[in-house]
């Protein structure tokens, strides 16, 4: 009988995560999930996800996806593929909403440039937005 120090219960992206790095650690793992991968019935399926860097929510986030920025470069010398295109992002909101004042106070924490734009340079920039 093969015996393993961990089991992983999804492999999503959080389970997949866990399970490449416990493995990479020396750790015995066996990931399980309910569904053969790759397969299109779980949320982080299809070839598009999204993550910024100055999350509104809170600021501490923000060495958290730093970190994972260099864990997501680890994991593509490994693979040998490209899997992380970082383009940028756009958020729209009143600017003293708490969508846009919280991002704005976690990029100036930690030193993120960000532009700000009027809705004319939205729309200028971007024409299938138009933002009163």
């Amino acid at each position: 009988m093969r015996r393993y120090d961990v089991a992983v219960a999804g492999l999503g992206a959080m389970g997949s995560a866990a399970t490449y790095e416990l493995a990479r650690r020396g750790r015995r793992v066996l990931g399980l999930d309910r569904f053969h991968p790759p397969h299109a019935l779980g949320s982080t399926h299809g070839r598009t996800r999204i993550i910024r860097e100055s999350y509104f929510e809170h600021p501490l986030y923000v060495p958290l996806v730093r970190r994972a920025y260099d864990l997501w470069e680890d994991l593509e010398r490994a693979s040998g593929r490209d899997l992380l295109r970082i383009t940028g992002g756009l958020m729209i909101g009143p600017p003293d909403g708490e969508l846009i004042e919280a991002s704005r106070r976690s990029a100036a924490l930690h030193g993120i440039p960000i532009d700000e734009l009027t809705p004319a340079e939205v729309r200028a920039r971007f024409p299938g937005l138009a933002p009163a």
